[in-house]
């Protein structure tokens, strides 16, 4: 061995979590710009938004989110063998935050130079999402596993706390300057948008180019198949990781409704473009504070008592949307619908947060895949959910979905809390 490598093993074995100060940072500033990025291309807002200007299909809708849990679970799934085989993660994690930008960017072209007909566009916009998605898994499990790896659990709810109050903030500061004048416009200015959207992810991977990782040594080179097939037994021996799947299937049953609660505002409450602003905007606050608030708990208390808090949040959120759309003056509180989907990127934390804690740490990318795979098993009925819409109309499916959730909330007591040792 030579004596670099030698300092380097030995640095290691004192301090678990080398050059931690500068890679927090360093997450952080990735986190903050990322968000950014987000913000322009929101999911629940401008993306529905955006379909909705070339077809009002509902079915279409629906491939949203089946497109978002594919393209993140299943590559996720496939990499996650080579994942660990890798020395150093930070790499892969670079290049694959590198593809969260092109296909933005491409998009961004196509609007800005061609006149295309609306079933192209929107068949070219699904092609480029799925892209999208698909380095977007990639990069959620680098991420989840050079986290695990650079930063002590007792700090990665810290980690998600600042990085989302300080990106939260920027993007309100952001959407409430830019965001009038780009979609107030006629036709609004989509273009610009999803333009702003690959500088942000361009420059949030240009950032990751300052991690400090050590090497470590990387797992056995075990063939494909018998990895997956020792990813799965974890569900067999793992009794209190086999209940957190029940629990995951249950609490995304909610996922495939988010892209439909901007339409049915619209149709309900009669929302306009111009007023999309305000829901992007408190989407982000909450993001920000929910973000503050859950992570502080998350380090105090654990993920699960987060955990169960976010699933109780999401099941309110489907009822408390027919409610409003049922007063007179409804439009002018829809905003709380938003506000309470932006818990939404904390609970996808606190679900890998969780994943990691319950799983040794030479086992983090098959934890992470397995439950990757979970997460996307709801969101193939996704396009059913939308046709289903189209059918019965939108309530009776919006109550439907918080039943489950509900039934997910309830499974929680029945998880263990590795921080403190605690058995259900």
């Amino acid at each position: 061995m030579q004596k670099s490598d030698s300092n380097q093993t030995n640095v290691t074995a004192k301090e678990p979590y080398p050059h931690e100060k500068r890679n927090l940072i360093v997450f952080a500033l990735n986190q903050i710009v990322m968000r950014l990025g987000w913000m322009f291309k929101s999911e629940s807002v401008v993306i529905p938004a955006f379909i909705d200007v070339y077809t009002s299909s509902g079915t279409i809708r629906g491939l949203l989110p089946l497109i978002l849990r594919i393209g993140q679970s299943l590559p996720q799934f496939l990499v996650a063998q080579r994942v660990a085989q890798m020395p150093k993660k930070q790499g892969f994690f670079v290049l694959t935050g590198f593809g969260f930008a092109i296909p933005w960017f491409i998009l961004s072209a196509i609007l800005s130079s061609t006149r295309w007909s609306g079933n192209i566009i929107i068949a070219v916009f699904l092609v480029l999402c799925t892209l999208h998605w698909l380095a977007v898994g990639c990069n959620h499990l680098a991420n989840g596993t050079i986290q695990g790896k650079l930063i002590s659990p007792e700090k990665r709810g810290r980690l998600l706390a600042y990085s989302n109050i300080i990106g939260c903030t920027l993007s309100i500061g952001v959407a409430f300057y830019l965001l009038p004048r780009w979609l107030s416009a006629s036709p609004p200015r989509y273009a610009v948008l999803f333009g702003a959207t690959a500088l942000s992810f361009g420059i949030a991977a240009s950032v990751s180019f300052w991690f400090k990782e050590l090497p470590s040594q990387p797992e056995g080179t075990a063939p494909f198949f018998k990895f997956l097939g020792e990813a799965l037994l974890l569900l067999r021996y793992d009794r209190n990781f086999r209940r957190f799947a029940v629990v995951i299937l249950l609490f995304y049953s909610i996922w495939p409704l988010f892209p439909h609660y901007t339409v049915f505002g619209q149709r309900t409450l009669g929302l306009a473009p111009s007023g999309f602003v305000a829901l992007i905007i408190a989407q982000n606050a909450s993001n920000a504070i929910g973000a503050g608030i859950m992570g502080n708990i998350a380090d105090r208390s654990g993920n699960r008592f987060v955990l169960r808090l976010l699933i109780l949040i999401s099941a309110t959120m489907p009822v408390l949307a027919v409610g409003i759309s049922r007063m007179p003056s409804g439009a002018d509180f829809y905003w709380i619908i938003f506000a309470l989907m932006g818990f939404t990127p904390v609970s996808a934390r606190i679900v890998t947060n969780y994943t990691l804690e319950i799983a040794p740490q030479e086992k983090h990318p098959q934890y992470l895949g397995v439950m990757s795979l979970f997460q996307a098993i709801p969101l193939f009925v996704s396009p059913l959910i939308g046709a289903l819409i189209e059918t019965l109309a939108f309530e009776p499916v919006f109550i439907s979905c918080s039943a489950l959730v509900s039934v997910g909330f309830l499974l929680t007591f029945r998880l263990s809390e590795p921080r403190f040792n605690q058995e259900p």
